[in-house]
């Protein structure tokens, strides 16, 4: 098993020896459909002036900027999140040694979400506001380009609420992700509003119960087989006062295996999204569009690895091999938590599929790293 070193940085700057020395463990949770976290777990001895430890410097203030990266065997340093500090909380335990500090922090997502607005977007794309808003809090926006649905004279977009909040809102009706994660090697955090990526070369294979190639501890599919759905709506076209309607009768994103999972289901269940706001057809289009492409995303799997192949990032890809004919094949990661201990790493990842059964592309070698066993 590779080894790891760790990074961590306080107020941009790198922690002080004394408290990387009463670091006991790390846990970051990194997501593409939540803000991210990360938990910091410090021993605090009693000091001969009857203050504890790093407790006595208050190095964790509220809002300064604490950081990781992590470095699996001789790969290059990633940086897994840039967070802010939002609580404290102390045990003071009665045997020697038993107390110890919890510092929890949230990516940049948190200062996105500590103000609420009122703010006119009049004439401007979706796209545009995104981009806006995430260069207003210093993130590099990484945006795929929309139509305007409001333009003057007919109306104006109104932002009402903070700018996490508006922004998640604009992705969900485009069928969009929106988060916040560091770039692995300049660390500089990145603003994504976009689809899913279901190309390119996969992060990792997980192999599943394949002998010495086993590189997953546990591993769990879920499949909710009625959760995909088509959609129908209907608007007046405001500009041409006709009555328009909008159809999604499947999904429109790259399946992941041979059989798209909506298309399994047969009478196809069928809903009827009302309230959209929307007054353009193509726009309600869109938005019903979105409904069938979230709702395809019905298999579900989970699992826990160690560094052997590499550090899992959500937004990526991973290939499944070991798990069946219908379970084998493409994922798309959702969700890392990344468990750092002075005696190993551990990644609890989640992942999902909108289709079944594998497509014969794809590609198996172990990108992410080697195929060792793992053993409990």
């Amino acid at each position: 098993m590779p080894g790891i070193t760790y990074t961590l940085t306080i107020g941009s700057a790198p922690a002080l020896p004394k408290v990387i020395d009463a670091v006991q463990a790390i846990d970051i949770d990194a997501s593409i459909q939540e803000a991210s976290t990360l938990r910091l777990r410090l021993g605090l001895p009693q000091t001969i002036t009857g203050d504890w430890g790093v407790l006595a410097g208050d190095p964790f203030r509220p809002l300064v900027p604490v950081g990781v990266r992590i470095q699996t065997g001789s790969r290059v340093p990633e940086a897994l999140i840039n967070g802010y500090v939002t609580h404290q909380e102390v045990v003071f335990g009665a045997e020697p040694g038993g107390t110890y500090l919890d510092v929890t922090g949230m990516d940049a997502t948190l200062l996105m979400n500590l103000q609420e607005r009122v703010t006119p977007w009049p004439s401007m794309p979706d796209s545009a506001v995104a981009a806006t808003i995430f260069g207003q809090h210093n993130l590099i926006p990484k945006v795929q380009p929309t139509i305007p649905v409001l333009v003057e004279p007919e109306g104006t977009q109104i932002q009402r609420g903070t700018d996490i909040r508006y922004l998640r809102w604009l992705a969900r009706r485009n069928g969009f992700e929106c988060y916040v994660q560091p770039e692995p090697l300049s660390g500089l955090d990145t603003g994504h509003f976009e689809p899913r990526s279901l190309v390119g070369v996969p992060e990792a294979v997980i192999s599943v119960n394949l002998g010495e190639d086993t590189n997953v501890w546990d591993f769990t599919v879920r499949y909710d087989m009625v959760r995909p759905t088509s959609a129908i709506a209907a608007t007046l076209d405001v500009p041409t006062k006709a009555p328009q309607p909008a159809l999604a009768p499947l999904s429109t994103q790259v399946p992941l295996g041979l059989e798209p999972a909506l298309a399994r289901v047969l009478p196809p269940p069928v809903v009827r999204p009302t309230g959209s706001g929307l007054t353009r057809a193509a726009d309600l289009q869109f938005a019903t569009q979105a409904i069938v492409d979230r709702s395809s995303w019905a298999v579900i799997a989970s699992g826990s690895v160690g560094p052997d192949v590499g550090v899992l990032r959500p937004g990526g890809i991973v290939n499944v091999r070991g798990a069946g004919r219908v379970f084998n094949g493409s994922y798309y990661v959702t969700r890392v938590q990344h468990q750092i201990r002075s005696d190993g790493y551990l990644q609890r990842f989640e992942a999902e599929r909108n289709a079944v059964t594998m497509t014969g592309a794809e590609l198996f070698a172990a990108v992410g790293g080697g195929s060792t066993c793992l053993s409990s």
